[in-house]
């Protein structure tokens, strides 16, 4: 944790046996089959242009049987941009690999939201040949950010232009559903961007 920070919470999912500590399990989906990933979105900086409060991500993947990290697995996340859009143009997307440890980081920013959602980040974890255009196996879960943050968000611009209500309703349908560790970088100017981590864990 950066010197000065404060936490403002802890990531939250399933305790999984034999890893020691509360991740997030996610589950393979119905059965294998082709994906296709345009490589222009295998990126770091998923931000680009889009304004908004600065959000570095990292996200770990460990074998929910095993405990070991699942190196090569390709992480794509998705959400709403600072104004709460989502589409053509407006939507932050990006993919990347999971490294020897099973990590991956993504330069972005924090979300907006939309009338009726959770504000959260949508993340697939695939293994099997995504990148290369094969056949995987997606794994796919909700990361959501703690409502106390996001209030203090919510306050700052552009957020502060969004008119529709946050629901923090932890639904998230036939998906699993986790909590974000997020810490500012300067816990007397939150704008000045916040780091998130979370740790997830697929089974076969």
């Amino acid at each position: 944790m950066p010197r000065g920070a404060r936490p403002v919470a802890a990531a939250t999912g399933t305790a999984v046996a034999g890893l020691g500590k509360s991740v997030l399990l996610l589950r393979p989906g119905v059965e294998e089959r082709t994906h296709h990933l345009p490589l222009e979105l295998v990126r770091r900086d998923i931000a680009g242009d889009h304004p908004g409060v600065p959000l570095m991500l990292r996200i770990r993947v460990l074998d929910a049987g095993t405990g070991a990290p699942v190196t090569g697995a390709v992480i794509d996340i998705r959400h709403r941009d600072a104004l709460g859009r989502t589409g053509p143009g407006t939507e932050v997307r990006g993919a990347q690999m999971a490294d020897q440890q099973g990590y991956a980081e993504f330069r972005t920013v924090h979300p907006g939201w939309h009338d009726g959602e959770p504000v959260q980040i949508v993340a697939e974890v695939h293994v099997g040949g995504y990148l290369a255009g094969g056949r995987s196996v997606a794994h796919t879960g909700h990361l959501r950010f703690p409502e106390a943050l996001t209030a203090e968000v919510a306050q700052l611009a552009p957020y502060r232009a969004i008119r529709t209500p946050r629901t923090t309703a932890d639904t998230g349908g036939e998906h699993a559903v986790g909590t974000l560790q997020v810490v500012p970088r300067d816990r007397y100017h939150l704008a000045s961007g916040l780091l998130a981590s979370i740790v997830v864990a697929v089974a076969g």
